[in-house]
């Protein structure tokens, strides 16, 4: 069975071997981090976070602790690469004190877990129907995918230069990957820079969860594919050029 529904800003689809009732239970879970992170959220986490945090500790879900505690060590291996503060009002990934299911931020700041959380959301989802007995299937939230069960499939990228074309960048099971490139609207931002990371590329990234991909598709963009950081998390990089060649790179 396969149903899409429009989440996080894109359209979510899941197939799986499995009823309607266990399908709409892993769409709730997707909608349950959209509504814990959106900024866009006025009583998300985040948005209390935004408003808050920088003068009170400010208590949160598990599932936000748990993202902001992995962006934080994304943060730290990527030299701040990844930083889900953008350096915003000078702040940096070192102003988030995590503390026992409570955020503090030692100075103003506006985090943003647009760049991790869609990933966060695929994984919740697929856990959701492994617990409910499904087997088999695929979670897709615009290009953030996880595969489950034991069929190997293709992972299909769109052509930086033609959109409308795409073609293979690797064949998987049980694996997870994240695509950042120019035709997204969340394009990768170096958080360092401010600055758009791209330029008319696409960075695939392979790796156990899809949080994981997401936030590294951040990281390889700005960085390029440093072997020594894509071993730290079992991932591989997969990246098409503006010619629509494609560049493997392993941990």
């Amino acid at each position: 069975m396969q149903r899409a529904k429009p989440l996080l800003g894109t359209i979510v689809s899941i197939r799986a071997d499995a009823g309607h009732d266990v399908i709409d239970e892993a769409f709730a879970g997707v909608a349950l981090v959209h509504r814990l992170m959106s900024p866009e959220e006025p009583s998300s986490d985040i948005s209390r976070i935004n408003a808050e945090a920088h003068r009170q500790a400010v208590s949160v879900h598990p599932w936000t602790f748990r993202v902001l505690k992995s962006a934080g060590s994304m943060s730290r291996a990527s030299g701040g690469a990844f930083d889900v503060t953008l350096r915003r009002h000078g702040a940096t990934h070192a102003d988030i004190v995590l503390d026992r299911g409570r955020v503090r931020l030692g100075r103003r700041a506006e985090l943003d877990l647009g760049g991790i959380a869609k990933g966060f959301a695929v994984d919740r989802a697929v856990d959701v129907l492994r617990r409910r007995g499904a087997t088999q299937g695929c979670v897709n939230a615009g290009g953030d995918l996880r595969l489950f069960g034991t069929h190997v499939e293709d992972v299909r990228v769109r052509l930086p230069s033609s959109p409308a074309h795409c073609i293979p960048v690797a064949s998987a099971s049980n694996r997870a990957f994240a695509t950042s490139a120019g035709y997204f609207q969340d394009e990768a931002v170096d958080a360092r820079t401010g600055e758009r990371s791209c330029a008319g590329r696409s960075i695939t990234v392979g790796a156990p969860t899809c949080m994981i991909a997401d936030a590294l598709t951040k990281a390889v963009a700005a960085l390029g594919p440093i072997p020594a950081l894509l071993r730290q998390f079992a991932a591989e990089a997969h990246l098409i050029d503006r010619h629509g060649r494609l560049h493997a790179a392993a941990g």
